[in-house]
């Protein structure tokens, strides 16, 4: 699970609800045509000391995502999900990593 391939595939993605350190992510069926939502299920956490835990939900056509909301900004990731502008999507995914790994 990665920031990066969450923006590249964020056209497929909603916001079901989020908290402070949980995000539940939507998905349209339309991305299983995308080789990178599989990776994307598949693969453990990039930032384990951020990102603690997703679990994929097939039949709901959910992802959820539990993170440290001390280290990463919950608004920060919804706006991940949610905008439409690619270079602000590509800031976050810089900002996020920066933040990750100082």
């Amino acid at each position: 699970m990665d920031f990066a391939t969450i923006a590249s595939l964020r056209k497929y993605l909603s916001i079901k609800h989020s908290l402070p350190g949980r995000i539940r992510i939507k998905f349209a069926l339309a991305i299983m045509e995308k080789p990178e939502a599989l990776a994307l299920a598949q693969s453990p956490p990039e930032m384990p000391d951020a990102v603690t835990e997703t679990k994929l939900n097939i039949l709901s056509r959910t992802l959820l995502i539990e993170y440290d909301a001390e280290r990463v900004s919950p608004s920060l990731l919804e706006e991940l999900v949610t905008t439409d502008n690619d270079d602000r999507a590509a800031e976050i995914v810089k900002e996020l990593h920066g933040i990750l790994y100082v």
